[in-house]
């Protein structure tokens, strides 16, 4: 699969972009403060990073979001905000749609010469292992998001000084991090293109009997330098991740099909059933049944 880059450029008389899909990430839709609509291919569908900060609101559609080392399920509406450089991945389960708002502010921007702009340093610091916000202040910032789609100027930006206003209100434990540690992108350029491809191999083949030298064809990479780079660039080892992703997919069958656990272990890549089950009792801590009746008790 050929990688695609996310290359984000900002208007000139724009500081910050807003960007619309209304039924897959591939299709996106960028809304100009001067009313123009232009369409864009989207990369929110494959593994890749930006140097831009990134405040994705999910209006319809669940899947899973694999952000920095973690991988957690999401359905709407729900809002996160993704920091520079963070890789992250949406995997939409069905049609979907929302909007996204990019922007840089970085440190040396002027932006934070205003004195009123040290309540955000927070929420920058956390954005960095990506942010995903609960509580009343979401429903008024998803208003906020909408109604500066409707116009430009100094009205849009004073929209998204207000969004940026409410997220820096709410409390630790209403804007827990996802990450469990912050990320950096490979000082390789060819590095990121190899473990984008890689990852993206097991994301589309994750359901097959993958082997690790495949793997290793699709990044170029050899042994050493693959394992290095994946485990700087994930936070995990490559069969944590692969494991991972695969019990995800386990997870989704179990919650939402009444397929036996032997049908899922198998659509999910263990062709083991035994080591299907040692595997999820090690993630989760209780059989895949039990999963089931705990979040299915109905």
């Amino acid at each position: 699969m050929k990688p695609k880059d996310e290359l984000i450029q900002l208007m000139p008389n724009e500081s910050f972009r807003l960007l619309q899909w209304k039924d897959n990430l591939q299709e996106v839709i960028v809304l100009a403060a001067d009313g123009t609509r232009m369409s864009s291919a989207g990369a929110g569908h494959e593994w890749h990073h930006h140097p831009q900060m990134e405040l994705t609101l999910i209006e319809r559609g669940a899947g899973t979001l694999f952000i920095g080392d973690a991988i957690t399920r999401f359905h709407a509406p729900d809002l996160v905000l993704i920091g520079h450089d963070l890789p992250h991945y949406w995997h939409m389960r069905q049609p979907s749609s929302g909007f996204a708002l990019q922007f840089g502010l970085s440190s040396e921007h002027p932006f934070w010469q205003f004195p009123e702009t040290a309540a955000l340093r927070g929420l920058w610091e956390d954005s960095r292992r990506g942010v995903r916000f609960y509580g009343p202040p979401v429903q008024a910032v998803a208003d906020l998001i909408r109604d500066a789609a409707e116009c430009g100027g100094m009205a849009r930006l004073a929209l998204f000084i207000r969004v940026l206003a409410n997220l820096s209100t709410l409390p630790p434990q209403d804007r827990p991090p996802l990450a469990s540690t912050t990320f950096a992108p490979p000082t390789s350029q060819s590095a990121y293109r190899g473990l984008q491809k890689a990852i993206n191999l097991i994301f589309n083949r994750f359901a097959e009997d993958l082997t690790f030298n495949e793997i290793l064809s699709e990044a170029g990479m050899s042994k050493a330098t693959f394992e290095r780079h994946f485990k700087r660039h994930t936070g995990k080892h490559f069969t944590r991740f692969l494991a991972e992703v695969r019990m995800n997919s386990a997870c989704r069958q179990l919650i939402d099909t009444d397929l036996p656990v032997s049908e899922i272990a198998l659509a999910s890549g263990y062709g083991n059933l035994s080591y299907f089950h040692r595997q999820f009792r090690d993630l989760f801590g209780c059989s895949p049944l039990a999963f089931r009746r705990k979040i299915t008790p109905n």
